[in-house]
């Protein structure tokens, strides 16, 4: 009876030692970066602001941009305004790219496939011409009806003055947000990059005029800003003058166009936000960044909704950039990725997770309705001119950072191109690591080398396999007996 109960025991225990052993990935080798030890060691660090962690709280437009626009709103009505930027951003976190030609002709064949199998074409043998004609338009009828239900119907967003004002009310402050978050990496991991120029594509309303004056407008001398609606230039503009006509603007050198100039000037720093799902195909697309890329000197950013397809298109523009074989063309990733290689989000095909992260803003007061802040989620890659100079080999947390009684999980992005959950443990890993990986957020690097598996040799004798050993071993030496 004894015998029985204990092979009971053993079975029930070994099926949840096989689910722990299944995630098992708290028994990867973790060390922190020998330069940050030291500094926590020294207590000349702290672990909530180890150099991997980018704090912003919630994000605020400058106080002078938040009061032009109240006053660039005129006599429009804001509640409906707002309600219209619901509905732009519920529109625009749905957007597809245009289908591209084989797509069109690839979803066409197949449904006439489909149709030919309820409707052969043999059968109009059989029928009149009056016949004839009518089967035809039903079947062309229900072509179109397929058609049109599994292929996005694209078009480009035309911006006059209501919609740029609606814009504005409903984006700015997000991707104000978005562009802050991600250029402030730029500014903590090198410091010494002071850019004398900037040029936008698709700079909208401004959004990223306004980030980037706020970390370096001592240094900045020119703002060159494109995009095909010249309502939103007159916007832009009429913001950067406090919303008055008459004012001067503050900022140095500041240039509207509606298309890319075709002299080859070189900008320090260029941004693509939010500018991709308004071109018409792809080969339009490659060309923009491909142009944005020669006009280069140092950053190049590309930041989309942090949808599937957002994602998609980042990671497209990331692989175009990478894949150029001209030395002097040559460039990495400076962030997100801590590696060249290929997304594992996307190297999986069942993996339909994009890689996006966010951040939260505060909306201006005029646009507040019933919650006093927004989460902005983006995708992005920040591409640098030139071959890396140190090794990016810190791993990125790509989800939120669970923190649990006596452990952590992070779910990172690896220097080996790969996913990897670690949980973090005080007695596994040691204390700095631990309470490093507490402190992290997603979207935050984190200063440590991810090692092999621990060997079983090396496991604590309360582990779940020494348990697991010693409770086998045990009812063997008791079978033997009996």
């Amino acid at each position: 009876m004894n015998l029985t109960i204990e092979r009971s025991r053993l079975i029930a225990y070994s099926g949840l030692v096989k689910h722990i052993v299944k995630r098992g990935t708290s028994k990867i080798a973790v060390e922190v970066e020998p330069d940050i030890l030291n500094k926590l060691e020294n207590e000349q660090l702290k672990p909530r602001k180890h150099p991997g962690v980018i704090k912003l709280s919630r994000i605020e437009l400058p106080i002078n941009i938040a009061k032009a626009l109240q006053k660039a709103v005129g006599d429009y009505p804001v509640k409906a305004l707002l309600e219209d930027a619901k509905k732009l951003n519920r529109f625009l976190s749905k957007r597809h790219p245009p289908p591209e030609p084989d797509e069109i002709n690839t979803k066409m064949s197949r449904i006439i496939e489909e149709i030919n199998a309820v409707m052969p074409i043999e059968k109009t043998s059989q029928l009149n011409e009056v016949e004839k004609r009518k089967w035809q338009q039903r079947r062309d009828n229900l072509v179109r009806k397929r058609f049109s239900e599994r292929t996005y119907a694209w078009k480009p967003i035309v911006y006059g003055p209501y919609e740029a004002i609606v814009y504005a009310l409903g984006r700015g402050a997000k991707e104000f947000a978005a562009l802050k978050r991600i250029l402030q990496e730029i500014v903590n991991r090198d410091p010494d990059f002071k850019p004398n120029s900037y040029l936008d594509f698709g700079s909208g309303v401004g959004t990223g005029m306004w980030a980037v004056s706020t970390l370096w407008e001592n240094t900045l001398y020119e703002y060159f800003n494109v995009d095909s609606s010249r309502e939103m230039n007159d916007l832009s503009e009429l913001i950067l003058r406090n919303g008055n006509e008459n004012h001067e603007i503050p900022l140095r050198n500041v240039f509207y166009r509606q298309f890319l100039p075709a002299l080859e000037t070189k900008y320090d720093l260029v941004v693509c936000s939010y500018s991709l799902f308004e071109l018409p195909s792809t080969k339009h697309r490659q060309d923009v960044l491909l142009n944005l890329w020669a006009k280069c000197d140092g950053y190049l950013i590309v930041v989309e909704e942090g949808t599937r397809r957002g994602s998609q298109l980042v990671n497209a523009a990331r692989d175009l950039i990478l894949s150029l074989d001209n030395p002097k063309a040559a460039g990495h990733v400076f962030a997100p990725c801590p590696h060249d290689k290929i997304c594992p989000r996307f190297s999986n095909l069942n993996d339909r997770t994009p890689c996006n992260f966010e951040t939260l803003y505060e909306e201006p007061q005029h646009c507040k309705i019933s919650q006093a802040y927004g989460v902005a989620c983006y995708s992005y890659i920040i591409l640098k001119k030139g071959l890396p100079q140190e090794a990016n080999s810190w791993p990125r947390i790509v989800r939120p950072t669970l923190v649990r009684s006596r452990h952590a999980i992070c779910r990172m992005c690896t220097s080996e191109g790969k996913l990897q959950e670690v949980i973090f443990t005080k007695s596994k890993h040691g204390r700095f690591a631990y309470r490093c990986a507490k402190a992290s957020r997603w979207g935050d690097r984190l200063p440590i080398i991810i090692g092999e598996p621990f060997s079983t040799k090396e496991m604590s004798p309360y582990s779940t396999e020494s348990k697991e050993n010693t409770l086998s071993n045990s009812l063997d030496n008791r079978s033997t007996s009996i």
